[in-house]
């Protein structure tokens, strides 16, 4: 009979353990379900943001490529500007120098 008692109780405290061995698992299980949430969650708002962030990259490269284009143009535009200059001063010094002859024949 004693011996049914020990066995009974040995069986009670090992149902007991792994009572709680279940618990504790079942509450990891829980905890890593949370976590597993948070992470997809974070997952999905860092997304968005890389999301965003190439849209923003997209205008911005649009916007230096009509900012090239127009620098481009304006660069043209200079050069015109300084080869006209140029041909002015160079103009100015002929007629200086033609004015010059003039009044040494004179």
């Amino acid at each position: 009979m004693d011996a049914i008692k020990k066995k009974m109780q040995a069986m009670k405290l090992e149902k007991d353990n792994a009572l709680d061995r279940a618990l504790l698992c079942e509450q990891q299980a829980r905890d890593a379900n949370l976590r597993a949430e948070k992470a997809e969650e974070e997952a999905r708002s860092l997304q968005k943001k890389i999301q965003t962030i190439e849209n923003e990259l997209d205008q911005t490269q649009e916007q230096l490529t009509q900012v090239l284009q127009k620098l481009e143009e304006k660069d043209k535009a200079l050069q015109n500007v300084q080869s006209t200059l140029i041909k002015n001063v160079n103009l100015k010094k002929n007629v200086r120098n033609s004015r010059l002859n003039l009044d040494i024949l004179k």
